[in-house]
């Protein structure tokens, strides 16, 4: 109740007691992580989903969340696509850890485009190392945001992201074909 009233801190005394005496409760470590996400603890968040990952494995929630976090931290970035391929590879219509997959892969397109237009005119060496270091992460992304399209057609950011993937990976009928889709998804859209 303390959860969904949005009061993590007075949840995780209770929690906590109720650990002492069930120390093997899975409901109670699952709330537990829950009222850590939900105080700010991100540590503690981080080190009980490792904990319930050693004791399940075969949670594909838990791998995704895991990820989620490491993917914050650019040291645990290898990290987080590793946890992101095993939550597909325990739940392989897991359209969020794919999504989570690609723009990992792909890392902060905008600030990598911002340093290529800087470095263009008086550095253009240096511009195309970036342009192609910029074209193999979309490569390495493209398996992944195709596989987010398959599981989910109708997700227009699926759609969107492989399109850009394509332009940059220059496949120009695959682009048109996204295009396509995309202005059919957004005509289907309902209107705000």
């Amino acid at each position: 109740m303390l959860l969904n009233a949005k009061k993590p801190n007075e949840a995780l005394v209770i929690i906590e007691k109720g650990l002492v005496k069930y120390p093997n409760s899975a409901k109670l470590k699952e709330s537990q992580t829950t009222a850590y996400l939900q105080s700010g603890n991100m540590d503690k968040f981080v080190t009980n989903l490792k904990e319930q990952l050693a004791k399940n494995p075969n949670d594909p929630t838990n791998w995704y969340n895991l990820g989620v976090m490491q993917a914050k931290t650019p040291a645990t970035v290898n990290d987080a696509l590793e946890s992101f391929k095993k939550a597909i590879e325990l739940k392989p219509d897991f359209a969020n850890a794919y999504q989570n997959l690609v723009y990992t892969t792909i890392g902060d397109d905008s600030k990598v485009v911002t340093e290529i237009n800087a470095l263009r005119k008086d550095k253009p060496d240096e511009a195309t190392k970036l342009i192609d270091a910029r074209k193999e992460r979309f490569a390495k992304a493209l398996p992944f945001a195709e596989s987010w399209y398959k599981v989910d057609p109708k997700n227009i950011d699926a759609v969107s992201t492989l399109k850009e993937i394509y332009l940059v990976t220059k496949n120009l009928d695959k682009v048109k074909e996204m295009k396509a889709k995309e202005a059919e998804l957004s005509a289907a859209a309902p209107a705000k």
